[in-house]
């Protein structure tokens, strides 16, 4: 009985945790402009093929949630440096960094992505929608310097509004500034 009693008890934390993090990453896109939106890993091998990473290269992801695109550019040897705002999506990164040993070349800054340095940008990461597109456009452009590539990934076939893209594919868009 007393085995029992254990098991329910964790099971019911278990469960509690859970709910705790899936109502942090809900609330989480309530209080911040752009929500937490899993790139799927079709897209992710996209938009690493589109951005042509090279070892040794810096990438930015403009709000890089649970890190998946900096580990995959960092895989290429990249140094991948991310902002994000949601203090559990940091934690995710780190850890997952440390234990995939990826952690010499992703860097996540708690700091907003309207913040981000991208002067010594080679690529960035951009995941947007309709309302955020036009001033997504006009950071990148006016902060990265001449030749940085830029991936777009939006929720539907959105891109820059006033940019035309080099590349289109599987929703990805692909600019150079």
């Amino acid at each position: 009985m007393y085995f029992v009693a254990l098991l329910l008890l964790f099971l019911v934390a278990l469960v509690l945790i859970f709910v705790i993090f899936a109502f942090s990453l809900f609330a989480a896109g309530l209080f911040f402009e752009l929500p937490y939106v899993a790139t799927n890993a079709d897209k992710v091998e996209t938009i690493i093929k589109l951005a042509r990473i090279k070892k040794g290269e810096t990438i930015v992801d403009l709000g890089s949630g649970d890190g998946r695109l900096l580990y995959a550019a960092a895989k290429k040897g990249a140094i991948a440096i991310g902002y994000e705002l949601n203090p559990l999506l940091i934690i995710i990164t780190i850890l997952r960094s440390k234990i995939s040993g990826l952690s010499k070349n992703v860097k996540v800054k708690k700091q907003s992505l309207w913040d981000a340095d991208l002067k010594d940008a080679d690529v960035v990461f951009v995941y947007g929608r309709k309302h955020t597109m036009k001033r997504f456009e006009d950071f990148v452009y006016k902060n990265c310097k001449k030749g940085t590539r830029i991936t777009v990934n939006s929720d539907k076939t959105i891109s820059f509004p006033n940019k035309k893209p080099l590349k289109s594919e599987n929703g990805i868009f692909l600019y150079i500034v």
